[in-house]
C-alpha cells in the first residue's frame, strides 16, 4: 500500500459512512486497541483477507487523529499476530504520515484451507468478516472449516435408509443409457454395474448414495428436506405495505426438476426487453440470459455443501429491481474467485455428483453438467453478448454468492459511441457500462458505482480512476466528495444525439410504462425524448399547481403507477421545474413547483 492508496480507502470510507467488509479501522489514539484480535482472526478465515488501519475516528467520519507510537503499535500488531492468534499469521505493516497524523496500516492474508480455522489463543473462538465487523462462527461454520481441509467425500455416502426404490425408473434408464453412449468403458456394463461404477450407488447392498438419490431420487428431500432452492421476489414499491416477499416458492425433487422448475421461476419473474435493430425489426431479449441463468444454478445445486453441518441450509434465489442474487452453502474448494472463469480451470466439491449429471438431462434436453470448466466461462460469455456486465463473485468460506445486475443493454447508437471513441487505455465491460450512463447525465461516486455494479471499493475505486487514466472522465472534488463525470470533450455532439429516440427500449416502454433505470444514481440528468414520460410529467406539472405534494398524493391523483410518477419526476427535477419541499424519505416532505418558492434538496 502507498499513500496514494491509503488516501482513497479513507475517501471511500467517509463517504460510505462505515467500515467495508475488507477493511476496519482502529482509532489507537490513547493505546494499541483491545479488539484487534477477532479482526485478524476474521481477516485470516475470510477469502481475501483484509486491512487494518490505525489512527481514525471513526465516530467522527473517519477523521484522522493519529495513533499513540507508530512504531509501538506495529511492534504490538506483529506480537499480536505471531502469540495471541492460532496459527500465526505475518501481516504486512506500513506507516504514514496523512493529513498531519502518523497512520499505520496493515495487510491480513487468508490462511490456507488446511490450517483454518483461525482462532484467537486467550479465548478459543474463531471469527468470519461480515460487511462491517467480525462475527464469531458457530459449531457448525467450524466444521466446514474443518472439512475442507481434505477432499470433501460426502456426495459417496449412502443416504440413509434409501434404497433402489427410492430412485426414478425413468431417470435411470435415461442416465444409463448416455453413460454408454459417452464411454466406451462403461458400455461393456449392465445396468446396476454402471450404477455402481458411477457411484448413484454404493456399499455391499447397493444403496443409493447422496449424488445418487439427488441425481436421480424419486424425492430426495424424503431424506434430506432443506436440499432445495428457496426462491422469492424482493417487494418493489407497488407492492402493498408489509410485504415481504412476492411469489415465494421452495422447490424440490431431484437435481433435473429442481433446475427446470426454478429456471422458468426466474423467466416469469423478470422481464421481456424489445430491442430494435437497424432494420427496423425488435426481437425479445430476457432481463437474464436464459444460458447465463442455467449455468449459475446447475452450479449451485452440484457444488453446494453437502456435509453433514450443511445439510439444514437451502440454496437461496432472489429477484429484486438491480439484481438475482443465487446463494448456496459452501464457499469455493480447490481455487479462488479471481479464477473462475479461466479457460480449464475447475474443482469440484462434489466429483461423484458432478459426473454423473454430466449424464443426466432436464425436460429442454440438456445435461445438466455440460462440460467440466464450461459453466463460469458460458455464463460471462452469454452476458457479454447480451451486453451486459459480468456477475459479482463473494466467497465467504462457508457460503458462495453471486450477484448478476440486470442493468439495461447497451442500445446501438451508444455501442457506436463507444466504438467512436479512442480511449488511451482499454476499457472493460463495467467501465463501459459506466461511461455510457455518463454520457446520458450521470455522475458516479466511488459509493453509486458499488451500489449499482456490485463490487468492493478498490474495484470501484480502481474502475473510475481507470476511466479518467483512459481520459473519457474528469473527477471533480477531493476526497468524500470526489465525482466522476464525462470528460468535457466528448460533450460535443452529444445533445443533438440524446433528442433522437433510442434504438432500444423495454417492452413495458413500448406499452407506456416507463422502465426502471437503475443503472445508477443519476445527477444533472440530461432528458431524454420519449413519448409516455413526457406526457406523464405533463400532467404532474398540470397537478401541482394546486399547490405541493406527496409523490403518493401525487400518484392517486393522476392515475399513473409509483414507477411512472418518479421516472417523469426525475426528468422534472432534472429540467429545474420542481423541487423538494423537505428531505428525502420523510413523509412529510413534498414536492412543488420551482415557481412558488424556493426550498432546497436534502
Amino acid at each position: 500500500m502507498d499513500l496514494t492508496e491509503l488516501a482513497t480507502v479513507i475517501a471511500d470510507l467517509r463517504s460510505e459512512g462505515s467500515d467495508f467488509a475488507e477493511v476496519e479501522v482502529k482509532r489507537a489514539a490513547d493505546g494499541f486497541p483491545q479488539s484487534v484480535a477477532p479482526t485478524i482472526s476474521a481477516f485470516a478465515n475470510t477469502p481475501g483477507g483484509g486491512t487494518l488501519i490505525f489512527g481514525l475516528d471513526e465516530s467522527d467520519n473517519f477523521s484522522s487523529v493519529g495513533v499513540y507510537d507508530p512504531a509501538a503499535c506495529k511492534a504490538a500488531l506483529a506480537s499480536l499476530s505471531r502469540n495471541g492468534i492460532e496459527p500465526a499469521v505475518n501481516p504486512l505493516m506500513w506507516d504514514f504520515e496523512f493529513e498531519g497524523k502518523p497512520i499505520v496500516a496493515a495487510q491480513v492474508d487468508e490462511l490456507a484451507s488446511s490450517v483454518k480455522p483461525c482462532r484467537v489463543k486467550g479465548t478459543g473462538k474463531a471469527y468470519l468478516r461480515a460487511y462491517d465487523g467480525d462475527y464469531e462462527l458457530s459449531q457448525l461454520e467450524e466444521q466446514a472449516f474443518i472439512a475442507n481441509r481434505d477432499t470433501p467425500r460426502f456426495d459417496q455416502v449412502v443416504a440413509g435408509d434409501s434404497s433402489k426404490e427410492d430412485l426414478d425408473g425413468t431417470l435411470v434408464e435415461s442416465y444409463v443409457e448416455n453413460c454408454r453412449a459417452t464411454s466406451p468403458a462403461l458400455a461393456r456394463f449392465d445396468r446396476d454395474e454402471i450404477l455402481f461404477r458411477t457411484g448413484v450407488v454404493a456399499g455391499p447392498d447397493r444403496r443409493p448414495t447422496v449424488a445418487g438419490l439427488l441425481a436421480l431420487g424419486v424425492y430426495p428431500q424424503q431424506f434430506f428436506p432443506n436440499l432445495v432452492i428457496q426462491a422469492s421476489v424482493v417487494p418493489g414499491p407497488n407492492d402493498p405495505p408489509g410485504t415481504r416477499a412476492v411469489d415465494a416458492k421452495r422447490f424440490d425433487g431431484p437435481i433435473p426438476l429442481m433446475l427446470e422448475q426454478a429456471l422458468s421461476w426466474v423467466q416469469r419473474n423478470t422481464r421481456t426487453r424489445v430491442r430494435f435493430g437497424y432494420d427496423g425489426h425488435g426481437r425479445d431479449e430476457s432481463e437474464y440470459p436464459v444460458e447465463a441463468v442455467r449455468e449459475l444454478l446447475s452450479n449451485a445445486l452440484i457444488h453446494r455443501d453437502l456435509g453433514p453441518y450443511a445439510l439444514g441450509e437451502a440454496i437461496t434465489l432472489k429477484i429484486d429491481n438491480r439484481q438475482l442474487i443465487l446463494s448456496n452453502p459452501g464457499g469455493l474448494w480447490g481455487l479462488s474467485v479471481d479464477r473462475l472463469g479461466l479457460t480449464g480451470v475447475t474443482s469440484a466439491r462434489n466429483g461423484y455428483l458432478v459426473r454423473i449429471c454430466q449424464n443426466v438431462r432436464y425436460s429442454r434436453g440438456q445435461r445438466v453438467v455440460e462440460a467440466l470448466a464450461s459453466g463460469i466461462p458460458t455464463v460471462l460469455r452469454s452476458l457479454q453478448e447480451a451486453g451486459m456486465v459480468p456477475p459479482r463473485f463473494h466467497d465467504q468460506g462457508v457460503r458462495f454468492t453471486v450477484r448478476v445486475p440486470n442493468h439495461t443493454l447497451l442500445a446501438p447508437a451508444d455501442l457506436e459511441w463507444l466504438a467512436s471513441l479512442n480511449p488511451s487505455a482499454p476499457l472493460s465491460d463495467i467501465q463501459r457500462h459506466a461511461l455510457v450512463a455518463m454520457r446520458h447525465g450521470t455522475r458516479w461516486t466511488n459509493k453509486t458505482l458499488r451500489d449499482a455494479f456490485p463490487m468492493d471499493s478498490l474495484e470501484a475505486r480502481n474502475t473510475l480512476a481507470g476511466l479518467v487514466d483512459a481520459q473519457v472522465a474528469e473527477a471533480v472534488g477531493e476526497r468524500g466528495g470526489r465525482i466522476y463525470q464525462l470528460a468535457s470533450n466528448l460533450h460535443e455532439g452529444l445533445r443533438s444525439e440524446q433528442q433522437s429516440i433510442p434504438l432500444e427500449v423495454e417492452e413495458s416502454e413500448a406499452q407506456g410504462e416507463p422502465a426502471d433505470d437503475s443503472a445508477g444514481v443519476a445527477e444533472d440528468v440530461t432528458p431524454r425524448s420519449r413519448g409516455a414520460r413526457r406526457e406523464n410529467a405533463s400532467r404532474i406539472l398540470e397537478f401541482l399547481k394546486s399547490g405541493p405534494s406527496s409523490v403518493s398524493e401525487i400518484r392517486d391523483s393522476t392515475g399513473l403507477s409509483i414507477r411512472q410518477v418518479e421516472y417523469a419526476m426525475e426528468l422534472l427535477r432534472s429540467e429545474g421545474k420542481i423541487l423538494l419541499l423537505g428531505k428525502r424519505g420523510d413523509r412529510s416532505s413534498r414536492w412543488s413547483l420551482t415557481q412558488v418558492g424556493r426550498a432546497g434538496e436534502s
